[in-house]
């Protein structure tokens, strides 16, 4: 067949289409399932990839708040911390991706500190919980990665991550505790924690991305640090009168100081960067 020059203009934008296509639709598609939870008929419910999926702060802001849920979602600081949670360049979109961003607008003083921090608008129980961060170096930093009660009432409460550079503590450990509403606690199935609830990769978590996760079943809550199983206990999302906790949102937030690591010491060392790759809900 001879064509004539208007379809073989139109055919070679349609080879160009399909080429291009390939990579693209690639890029679309679903993250794949984590080991942890491969073959075992999770799906994704949401999928938090910054730069991606969410690309500036008007669709962040459609999936996130950025303060607590208590005082009417008012609520910028808990535990003596000295940040207050901000919308002061505090989410930050950037060529090295998206950050949370602890700033000293004026003096290193308990309350003087801008910081950032995700309260996710979508709310569920149970499912494996993701997210792949890089946390700051710094005296007094205290990243977190957390799941707390939609109704307001604590406990209970799970902590994904917590890294707390008290001067004891360091970014070289990370603590991934339960907080049981009822005050039970039982044994663990398996651990890798020492007797603070830290577990040491025998790396430093500041010089680079790691995924932290949760599987959070009924009665059962597993800890992955880059899918390494690090803690495997019982739990039960109750609250203190052993009414279940129903909800739960995610957490993700950039605190400074406060009872748990102390003061910052340096102004050097802000402003600090919580990176955050991507938050990611697979539930069955």
């Amino acid at each position: 067949m001879t064509l004539t020059p208007l379809y073989r203009f139109l055919y070679r934008w349609v080879l160009l289409i399909a080429t291009l296509a390939g990579p693209t639709l690639a890029m679309a598609a679903d993250p794949d399932l984590p080991a942890p939870i491969a073959d075992q008929n999770y799906r994704l419910i949401k999928d938090w990839t910054f730069g991606r999926t969410i690309q500036n702060l008007e669709e962040l802001r459609a999936e996130f708040f950025t303060r607590y849920v208590y005082n009417g979602g008012t609520l910028d600081k808990l535990n003596n911390e000295w940040q207050r949670y901000r919308d002061n360049d505090n989410h930050e979109f950037s060529n090295n991706g998206f950050a949370l961003v602890a700033r000293v607008p004026r003096e290193l003083k308990n309350g003087q500190i801008e910081s950032g921090m995700l309260r996710s608008k979508w709310i569920g129980q149970y499912g494996y919980i993701e997210s792949r961060v890089k946390v700051p170096s710094g005296r007094g930093m205290w990243p977190a990665f957390w799941l707390n009660p939609q109704d307001q009432t604590w406990p209970p409460e799970i902590d994904i991550m917590e890294i707390v550079n008290n001067g004891r503590d360091t970014t070289k450990n990370s603590f991934h505790m339960l907080h049981s509403g009822d005050g039970k606690y039982f044994p663990s199935t398996m651990s890798r924690l020492d007797r603070w609830g830290s577990y040491r990769p025998g790396f430093d978590y500041a010089d680079d991305f790691h995924t932290f996760a949760v599987l959070w079943e009924p009665g059962r809550v597993r800890h992955y640090v880059d899918e390494k199983l690090v803690a495997d206990r019982p739990f039960y999302w109750q609250h203190k009168s052993g009414v279940d906790a129903g909800s739960a949102h995610i957490l993700v937030n950039l605190a400074v100081g406060g009872d748990w690591p102390g003061a910052p010491q340096d102004i050097a060392d802000f402003p600090a960067r919580m990176q955050i790759d991507y938050i990611r809900v697979w539930q069955k």
